[in-house]
């Protein structure tokens, strides 16, 4: 059975919402606590009338979902000319699904994600701009880490049938560091860091110096 695309992606910016972020797979419980289904599945769920678990609520799509859509639909148009060249294959199948008018519902994995991937290339675009004006000097910290922590970039990191973890990028002075945690700090936060050297590394996209920090103590900054 198929559905209108729009209709699929107002659904999909619901389940973002509601699971706060993108989840890849269902988790279920044991007890006490209700199962987070996926993305995909909230989606599927909601617009499909057969069968549902019997924990299942439908998604509601609400004002913010519909300006959400707006907002990526505005970031999306950029595609439509890049589609004409080369685009990554992954790129394109997702434009490739965002463009369509209509899709079966056991094919909504990529509109699913669609939220996910413009928030994404969104916060890459600020986050790769601030490396090249504010963070352009940074160095590598040889001795124990402390002061000031600015949280840049946080990456949620999902693993199948394991629970999440946060990759953090920040900057300590100026200098670019990244710790893994199991919860995940605000962007653009500041916190108080103490922390040890685990290695030196560079930073993907622009190459620069970034330390690679473990042993990781944040408390937050005082008004």
């Amino acid at each position: 059975m198929e559905y209108p695309t729009k209709t699929l992606i107002e659904l999909a910016f619901a389940a973002q919402r509601v699971n706060g972020g993108y989840e890849k797979q269902t988790r279920r419980y044991s007890e006490g606590q209700p199962t987070t289904f996926s993305n995909k599945e909230l989606i599927t769920f909601t617009a499909h009338s057969d069968w549902k678990p019997e924990d299942f609520v439908p998604l509601q799509v609400t004002q913010e979902d519909l300006d959400a859509k707006a907002a990526a639909d505005k970031h999306m148009r950029r595609y439509t000319m890049l589609a004409m060249g080369d685009l990554p294959e992954f790129e394109s199948n997702i434009f490739s699904a965002y463009a369509s008018e209509r899709m079966p519902v056991n094919r909504v994995g990529l509109i699913a994600y669609l939220p996910e991937f413009v928030n994404r290339e969104l916060q890459t675009k600020i986050y790769k701009q601030r490396l090249k004006t504010e963070f352009a000097n940074s160095k590598h910290i040889d001795n124990v880490v402390e002061g000031n922590c600015e949280i840049l970039k946080v990456i949620r990191i999902s693993r199948d049938f394991e629970d999440p973890f946060y990759m953090h990028f920040g900057a300590v002075d100026g200098n670019l560091v990244c710790f893994a945690r199991k919860e995940g700090f605000a962007e653009g936060s500041t916190y108080i860091i103490k922390a040890k050297v685990k290695g030196k590394d560079k930073e993907r996209e622009t190459g620069l110096p970034m330390t690679r920090i473990n042993y990781v103590k944040l408390r937050k900054t005082e008004m």
